[in-house]
């Protein structure tokens, strides 16, 4: 029954972790790939919707967001690799994480 009690306690710390690793993971991707196609700083760039639209914008893998960034040449070539969809996950947890109506203030270091 302990047992029990000790994993029900730990389990959203668990989760949270999980969580808070995606974000950073994300921020570094951000940080490293794609700050210097879009050339907007990490704080900006997630600021510029809220958590509901953020997730719209992922939803139907990316499709919204790859349309809202086709302009930009060098993101255009970029949506198109695997490598792209590998880290959309951990975009996603970045961007909704420091979305506009979001609490927390994003340290970009760039």
């Amino acid at each position: 029954m302990i047992k029990k009690i000790v994993l029900l306690f730990l389990l959203p710390i668990f989760v949270y972790a999980i969580n808070e690793a995606d974000v950073d993971k994300g921020q570094t991707y951000y940080k490293f790939i794609l700050y210097e196609k879009l050339n907007i700083k990490g704080e900006e760039f997630t600021k510029l919707y809220t958590q509901k639209q953020w997730r719209e914008l992922f939803s139907n893998n990316s499709k919204k967001f790859k349309e809202k960034f086709l302009k930009n040449r060098q993101m255009k070539e970029f949506m198109n690799t695997a490598k792209f969809e590998k880290i959309v996950p951990y975009l996603k947890a970045f961007t909704i994480y420091y979305a506009k109506d979001s609490n927390v203030v994003a340290q970009c270091e760039e």
